[in-house]
């Protein structure tokens, strides 16, 4: 059964209590989880810790140059409780958006994010991370996982997704949706 939310925003209790019913049922073992802040990773670290958790960050840079959004104590705390922390460029902008804030110029992997922000925001940021972990090597690729992202801050969408590796990318499947906003 899918949840929708009214709008987007903070539904990080619910989203979590929706993915440790999905969990129940005992064939997923793998949670992947965006964080901007920490936050949303260290509530997941506490509330998943029967599964493997993988959290992903921004990049370094990604709001100030060289830095990291996530302070480090914070980061320490959040590999403390055994969770794999995973900052890399975004899979779906990187140089790509260096190109178009330089020259105006959409390129590929940005239209297709533009194209899963047409389910949400955090659809596309599910997408994302999941793609990010891949390519990190940190999650079992014969084996689905959670994928759990928000519209900004906080989570407010999560879905069961088959990962690829992003030169595989068309071969991920987004299996199973467990919640989103239904206003986008």
């Amino acid at each position: 059964m899918v949840f929708h939310f009214d709008k987007p925003g903070d539904h990080t209790d619910e989203v979590f209590s929706t993915v440790k019913e999905k969990l129940k049922e005992g064939d997923i073992t793998q949670v992947v989880v965006a964080t901007t802040t920490g936050t949303t990773a260290l509530k997941a670290a506490s509330v998943f810790s029967q599964v493997k958790v993988i959290v992903v960050t921004h990049q370094a840079g990604f709001k100030v140059p060289g830095e990291l959004e996530v302070p480090e104590e914070l980061l320490q705390e959040i590999k403390d409780k055994g969770v794999k922390i995973v900052t890399a460029t975004h899979a779906l902008a990187g140089i790509n958006r260096a190109i178009r804030k330089k020259h105006g110029t959409w390129m590929v992997s940005e239209l297709i994010a533009e194209s899963f922000r047409m389910l949400g925001e955090g659809t596309k940021v599910c997408v994302e991370i999941v793609t990010m972990a891949a390519d990190a090597g940190v999650i079992a690729m014969d084996s689905d996982v959670i994928a759990i992202a928000g519209s900004g801050r906080n989570a407010d969408t999560a879905w069961v997704i088959k990962p690829a590796h992003s030169q595989n990318f068309f071969d991920m499947k987004l299996k199973e949706l467990l919640c989103k906003p239904k206003d986008l």
